[in-house]
């Protein structure tokens, strides 16, 4: 009986310490369900709490604008931040709540050469705004309506005392700074616009117009006693003399036509071929003469007129002799010096008498300043031939030039840090192109660099391989770790150069640049540009392709280059910054 009641004392005893046991292995796993469920959630919250801030933060930073007023831009930004932190989930909370006046800031950051890095400075004084804060925070505040508190509840942790925790973040967000090398055409075809060629697409108007803004950007320079506008030469004989006559003599190249003071008696002319025509049994004192059958639409080089008492006015007593060869043609026309190294005034005299393009714009046999800017931009237009063409108002070039400086002044306006570079193709050196410029950021250096540069400056071919090649070069040797790699190439025509797959290197030169991290931005201009390549080009590297088709009035063409400029100069990509 002893034993037994000693085997059930242990065993109650037993029990006991199980269940005393037991008691606190169930305070330990109540711990461990706080520490790891609670804990958990609080790493839930925390990065939702994170992600609220990095998106409201990116919203905000959209919004700057250093070209606005920075009053209406801290508003924008304020706004923008408030809606998308309002839209994110945290923890038990349906939406981040901001405090407008504390929560976001606004302010700048600038390198500073001293400590070699960014500088950041907040508050109203520090504009034009390029960065924006913003703090997210789920904590308790006092304010002068009461407490607010926003903590986060937690779920077994109040069994142990604690109910709420607290946490908080920020954020920083700018466009990320870029550098950005400029690949631009300046091949031959740059001033096809304000060309004698361009006219049936263009109209004569438009490009007769704008070849006599380039003789006024020239200083409207004299040549000669040749007009400006082009006009067919009128010759004069010697002064009226008794029975001896003036005659005036304009030649029309195939035809001429003789006024005298006294009726024509005879007229004799002489043809490129070296045959004579003679027209006798005139009355007139006027009248048109052009050769027939055999020597129809043959060239005059020399004509004799007889009328009154002038037969022996010339050798052959034929009357006045008038003569019209192209070294004669030089001399009515009053030209001495020709004023550069490539060309002659010869040349100049058989292309207006010659060219398909002069005759399409009704010049044929005309002399005039307007053919003779012709003439340099057709055959002569490399700076070693012609130079000082640059200063000229060459189409589309010059419009290509004012879209650089609406891209090159943004830049400089937002103050964000980019650097431009310049290449420009083609060149006659081994590599095809030529880099103007390096990556800077002292950015009024640039302009006078693609501004100071006319069509066709270099060589006259189109190597947009080269091009990029260069620019993919400084970008890989020059730019910043953080920078933003970009490239913008503009073309108005289809590579001709290297003679060997000239299209093929340039789908090749993208990849180059993809695996460079490059993106390739590509400007089309005109209807003889390759479109399909350069979409190619931008689908290839992640950029865009814009195109600006011609046929339109100079105005519209340059509104809708300078929109495009406009548009890759904001395409800014933004970047979360380490908060200071």
């Amino acid at each position: 009986m002893r034993a037994l009641y000693s085997r059930s004392k242990m065993l109650f005893t037993r029990r006991g310490n199980v269940l005393v046991v037991s008691a606190a292995f169930l305070v330990f796993v109540l711990m461990f369900a706080a520490f790891t469920i609670d804990i958990g959630y609080i790493a839930v919250a925390r990065t939702q709490l994170q992600n609220a801030v990095d998106a409201a933060t990116l919203a905000g930073a959209m919004e700057l604008d250093s070209n606005a007023d920075q009053t209406v831009v801290a508003t924008k930004v304020k706004d923008a931040v408030m809606e998308i932190a309002s839209l994110n989930k945290v923890g038990n909370q349906p939406g981040l709540i901001l405090d407008r006046d504390v929560d976001i800031e606004l302010g700048r950051q600038d390198w500073s050469t001293s400590s070699q890095s960014f500088v950041f400075s907040f508050g109203a004084n520090a504009t034009p705004y390029n960065i924006v804060r913003v703090t997210g925070r789920l904590t308790q505040t006092n304010t002068a309506s009461g407490t607010v508190d926003r903590r986060l509840p937690l779920f077994f942790a109040p069994v142990l005392g604690t109910e709420k925790t607290s946490l908080e973040t920020g954020s920083v967000a700018t466009y990320q700074p870029r550098d950005m090398m400029l690949v631009l055409d300046y091949s031959a075809s740059m001033n096809d616009d304000t060309e004698f060629l361009s006219i049936p697409a263009l109209g004569s108007s438009a490009v007769t117009s704008g070849i006599t803004q380039m003789w006024n950007d020239l200083g409207s320079p004299a040549y000669g006693n040749m007009p400006f506008t082009p006009a067919f030469l009128t010759v004069g004989g010697t002064a009226a003399n008794g029975t001896i006559p003036h005659v005036d003599v304009t030649f029309k190249g195939t035809s001429v036509a003789i006024e005298s003071t006294i009726a024509l008696t005879t007229v004799k002319l002489k043809f490129s071929n070296g045959n004579l025509q003679t027209f006798s049994g005139l009355v007139n004192t006027s009248g048109t003469f052009q050769g027939s059958s055999s020597n129809n639409n043959k060239r005059i080089t020399n004509v004799w007129v007889q009328s009154g008492t002038n037969a022996n006015l010339s050798t052959e007593a034929w009357g006045e002799k008038f003569s019209f060869t192209d070294s004669d043609l030089v001399s009515h026309l009053g030209l001495t010096s020709y004023p550069y190294n490539s060309g002659s005034w010869l040349d100049f005299i058989d292309y207006v008498n010659t060219s398909s393009y002069v005759n399409t714009a009704g010049f044929r046999y005309k002399y005039g300043s307007m053919c003779l800017i012709n003439y340099w931009m057709e055959g002569f237009p490399q700076n070693s031939q012609t130079p000082g063409l640059w200063v000229c108002s060459a189409q589309p070039l010059t419009l290509l030039k004012n879209s650089c400086d609406t891209l090159v002044d943004y830049i400089d306006n937002v103050e964000a840090d980019d650097k431009i570079g310049l290449a420009i193709y083609s060149h006659s050196n081994t590599a095809g192109a030529i880099k103007e410029s390096g990556l800077t950021s002292n950015y009024a250096s640039i302009k006078p660099l693609y501004r100071q540069r006319q069509a066709g400056h270099y060589t006259g071919g189109t190597n947009i391989y080269a091009g990029m090649k260069v620019a993919r070069e400084e970008l890989e040797a020059n730019a910043r770790p953080s920078a933003f790699r970009m490239m913008v190439v503009m073309t108005d025509g289809l590579p001709n150069q290297p003679a060997n797959n000239p299209s093929g290197l340039v789908v090749t030169e993208a990849y180059n640049c993809k695996n460079s991290k490059i993106r390739v931005m590509t400007v089309t201009v005109g209807v003889e540009a390759d479109t399909a390549l350069m979409q190619q080009v931008a689908d290839i590297t992640g950029g865009i392709h814009f195109n600006v088709p011609g046929g339109a009035s100079f105005a519209a063409y340059e509104q809708a280059l300078k929109d495009v400029f406009q548009k890759i100069a904001a395409n800014r990509p933004l970047k979360l910054l380490p908060s200071q």
